[in-house]
């Protein structure tokens, strides 16, 4: 017999700029799953909703930017919350003379290099896509 698991589809946008930096937020301490933590953009899928067009809603909500492009680089399976989490993972990159504009929800943002990773708090799923990402260039 299966058991009953809520799951949540979501998708993580690891978004790069010119320069080789990746744009990282900061959550509230409100927030329900990693409060106060350090995260890439990214959000739940709404059912029946293709997986590109939320890329590109998330992205847009939560920092004001229109994606140039991307590629799935991977997924990842977590549990926050009490519900399981599958997330698909894009490396993006934005237009260039778009400003980040922050929802409510986020309190801060930097870009930042491979090497700084170290300096933010993440949560160890997304500190590693990071660190892979900055191994495989």
């Amino acid at each position: 017999m299966y058991e009953k698991y809520p799951i949540v589809l979501a998708l993580a946008a690891f978004i790069f700029d010119s320069e080789k930096r990746i744009l990282i937020v900061k959550k509230s301490e409100n927030e329900q799953i990693d409060p106060g933590l350090w995260v890439v953009p990214g959000g739940k899928v709404y059912p029946h909703e293709p997986i590109l067009d939320a890329l590109t809603r998330e992205v847009k909500e939560e920092v004001g930017l229109e994606i140039a492009s991307y590629a799935w680089i991977g997924e990842d399976v977590f549990v926050a919350s009490n519900h399981y989490f599958h997330a698909q993972h894009f490396r993006c990159t934005t237009k260039e003379s778009e400003p980040v504009i922050l929802e409510k929800k986020l309190t801060e943002y930097i870009w930042i290099q491979g090497n700084e990773v170290d300096n933010y708090t993440f949560p160890s799923n997304l500190k590693k896509r990071i660190i892979e990402l900055y191994k495989n260039k």
